[in-house]
């Protein structure tokens, strides 16, 4: 055998091992060095600041127009570096939420992703219909990146992860979920019967989806440390400390599978499975009406946002102002050119 035919056996015995090992990596559901985060939810609630504290930029943080990926690295306890992909999503739709889940798809499990759901506590009055369009735009984002099969894989997974025995009114999400409510400084100071009726919900919430919930505020040194913890956790697999809090006057922490109806005491009756979400938003709604916004939301043009400068497209979209502006001009004139219509035979 010569050395030409050697070197290239070795070349492709070395290009199998490296396909397989990374085929293997995308379908491994217990070890991985590689994590995904996708972080959806209310505006202006903080995601943006959040992300920058737990990667430890020092940029300012700017509104996310539609979808923002960044990535993490942490030294591990082998030589390979462990990555957390972070997408945040601005724009909330599902193919944006999507494209984050088969982005994360390309060098992962599904079993290592995790949801951040962030709600803004300080707005109760749209905190349910906040939440209720984020959870249906992410489900159907599911729906749109797995088959039904890798979703009860998913499921049974997120059942057997539970930390004690499964309530039958419990239906566990796909992925991973984290529910964070934000701007708890601002919430703080809200009456305490308000702070009741949002915390039990949140927590019925959480429990009945097999989440986990927390509250946050990017003014609490704190709660800054505890949410850095959490998404080292979820990034980067580190160990997750910390105590289960449930008073109402202090910002609630409570890990997934250690609550239970019982103790919530939302005061709902047992109803089956699927109607327990609509059984507590009624029992919501009914104390904090909502109030439902319009989606036709005007935006700022980010044209005209210094951070967002981009000479050239910002010339070539001069110019086609112009040309259009020309052409409204000469219309309204009556000098509008006819414009030949082909003929279709």
């Amino acid at each position: 055998m010569t050395d030409e035919n050697t070197e290239e056996s070795i070349r492709d015995v070395a290009l199998r091992f490296c396909l397989k090992e990374e085929q293997q990596r995308k379908i491994n559901i217990n070890e991985t060095h590689e994590c995904s985060i996708i972080i959806v939810g209310s505006r202006g609630v903080g995601k943006t600041t959040m992300v920058h504290r737990f990667l430890e930029k020092d940029e300012t943080p700017k509104p996310t127009i539609a979808m923002d990926y960044s990535f993490g690295r942490k030294a591990g306890k082998s030589l390979i570096k462990n990555i957390a992909h972070v997408w945040e999503v601005g724009h909330l739709t599902s193919s944006l939420v999507s494209a984050a889940i088969t982005g994360s798809s390309l060098t992962h499990s599904p079993h290592h992703v995790t949801i951040f759901l962030m709600l803004d506590l300080s707005q109760p009055e749209i905190l349910w219909s906040t939440f209720e369009e984020t959870l249906s735009v992410v489900r159907n984002a599911i729906k749109m990146s797995y088959d039904d099969k890798t979703t009860e894989e998913l499921k049974h997974r997120r059942v057997k992860e539970r930390r004690r025995g499964l309530e039958k009114e419990v239906d566990p999400f796909p992925l991973k979920l984290c529910i964070i409510g934000g701007k708890y400084d601002q919430f703080k100071d809200l009456n305490l019967d308000k702070k009741e009726i949002v915390g039990k919900t949140l927590r019925a919430l959480a429990h009945f989806l097999g989440a986990g919930l927390y509250y946050y505020s990017s003014k609490d040194k704190i709660l800054i440390r505890r949410i850095k913890d959490l998404l080292s956790h979820h990034g980067f697999g580190t160990q997750l400390s910390g105590s289960k809090c449930t008073d109402y006057e202090k910002p609630l922490m409570i890990f997934p599978g250690s609550d239970d109806f019982s103790s919530i005491d939302l005061q709902f009756l047992q109803t089956r499975t699927s109607a327990i979400l609509d059984t507590i938003k009624q029992t919501y709604v009914s104390r904090i009406p909502q109030e439902y916004k319009s989606h036709e939301i005007i935006l700022e043009d980010p044209s005209n946002d210094p951070n967002f400068n981009e000479p050239i497209v910002d010339r070539l979209r001069a110019q086609r102002e112009e040309e259009i502006s020309i052409l409204l001009h000469n219309m309204l004139e009556g000098r509008t050119p006819e414009i030949p219509i082909p003929d279709p035979s």
